[in-house]
């Protein structure tokens, strides 16, 4: 795959008013994913309004500060930090043995990651990562949010409850063929501003249908700080210890796809260091998120879909995101105005990013120059596999032991596993196939 061209660079700070718009289009993007987190955890844990909003509130401030840590100290690359699935779902599975053990649990998971990242063992892990493993990692990554962005394009709320609604799907394939035309078509700066634009013109359209609700953002506080900070007193029970250790060993793997993903649209060379640095954060975050009783964030992997259709690679303007997401923490009125933006207009969005990383991943295969019987089921059974997760209902997974939940229940993660098995294991190439090659 040929290194696209990009207006703003890994290294390069745009005007601050552009730097504020693309922030502000990764915001928007990223936010509801926190709502929905700060939502199933609360959920999962009894707690009253006053203590989902507090959650909210350290999500927030979690996100944008390891955002800010990462992109300037961390791995380096425009990549957004948030709260991992991974670890989301043994916040669920740990509830019965309450708040306090599941802070501790995350405290000792982060605690993991950090001696894993910091113990110098990760140089062979590039070693796994080739063409056809980075490849799988950037079309998993797309293939496996479909389930998500199904029910946002089409309407369907959260839960299945709705079918949806035909001129919501509708509007939203608008949206996704006017981001992608105006990419295509514009030129300079303007280019860089098709998701923004969609956007905008998206909630537009929706106000016109009305489908926007302003109460919130109208009767919302200007100000507002977390109280406690630290929610409750870590407990640090076996199971506990034992589930999160299994679950940032998960997460590892999800930053080392997400990282890798980047790495190979922007800048490889920082590569190796931005992985050890990037894991360190990791777990670092998942310290500290499990002291002020929130979910440990990972590396999100959405990164090399946006800046494929924004054609800004600059990871200030991700910086940029951080501290706007830390002020709405403090902020309600920024809160409540980032969630202005309808979902469907958000899934819209979201679409049009991963079907340019998907078509990324599928150049990255191709460009090894051939294309064998033994790549086509190690790049297409992970995606299979790691797709079809994905549609598969929560439930399935009760009766699994809670360690392989957090494995098995995330397709990116399985996906990736499995192609790295088939890769270099399963499917290794034979050497008289290794002979045959040009």
């Amino acid at each position: 795959m040929v290194r696209p061209d990009y207006l703003f660079d890994i290294d390069d700070f745009p005007p601050p008013a552009y730097a504020v718009i693309y922030a502000l289009q990764w915001a928007v993007i990223i936010f509801p994913a926190l709502a929905i987190t700060a939502s199933l955890a609360s959920r999962a844990l009894h707690f009253s309004s006053v203590e989902e909003v507090r959650f909210l509130q350290f999500t927030l401030i979690t996100t944008g500060v390891f955002t800010a840590v990462q992109t300037i100290w961390g791995h380096r690359y425009p990549l957004i930090e948030g709260p991992a699935t991974a670890v989301l779902l043994t916040f669920t599975l740990l509830a019965p043995y309450g708040y306090g053990a599941i802070c501790g649990g995350t405290m000792a998971g982060g605690a993991f990651l950090t001696a894993l990242a910091a113990s110098r063992r990760l140089d062979k892990a590039l070693a796994f990562f080739t063409p056809n493993v980075v490849g799988v990692i950037l079309m998993l990554i797309a293939f496996t949010l479909l389930p998500h962005l199904a029910g946002l394009v089409a309407g369907i709320e959260p839960g299945g409850s709705s079918r949806g609604a035909p001129e919501v799907f509708l509007v939203s394939l608008f949206l996704m063929l006017f981001i992608t035309a105006f990419a295509h078509w514009s030129r300079g700066i303007w280019k860089t501003l098709a998701l923004f634009l969609g956007m905008v013109v998206g909630t537009a359209v929706f106000a016109v249908m009305e489908r926007v609700d302003a109460t919130p953002f109208l009767e919302s506080a200007w100000m507002a700080f977390p109280v406690p900070w630290i929610a409750r007193p870590p407990e640090f029970p076996w199971p506990a210890i034992v589930a999160f250790a299994f679950t940032y060993a998960a997460v590892a793997v999800n930053s080392l796809g997400s990282i890798q993903g980047i790495a190979n649209i922007t800048d490889a060379h920082r590569l190796p260091a931005g992985i050890r640095r990037g894991l360190v954060v990791n777990g670092i975050s998942g310290f500290c998120c499990g002291l002020l009783g929130v979910v440990g964030t990972v590396s999100y992997s959405t990164g090399p879909g946006v800046v494929l259709v924004n054609r800004v690679a600059s990871r200030y303007v991700v910086t940029c995101c951080g501290a706007l997401l830390l002020a709405a923490a403090f902020l309600p009125k920024i809160a409540s105005f980032l969630a202005l933006v309808p979902a469907a207009v958000v899934g819209a969005a979201l679409t049009t990013a991963m079907a340019g990383q998907a078509g990324a991943g599928f150049a990255i295969v191709l460009k090894q120059g051939h294309f064998t019987g033994r790549d086509t089921f190690v790049v297409g059974l992970p995606l299979m596999v790691g797709t079809l997760i994905g549609f598969l209902p929560p439930a399935f997974f009760e009766s699994l032991p809670s360690l392989l939940r957090a494995f098995l229940g995330n397709g990116l993660v399985t996906g990736i596993v499995l192609v790295i098995c088939l890769e270099h294991a399963l499917l290794k190439p034979r050497t008289e196939d290794q002979a045959e090659e040009p």
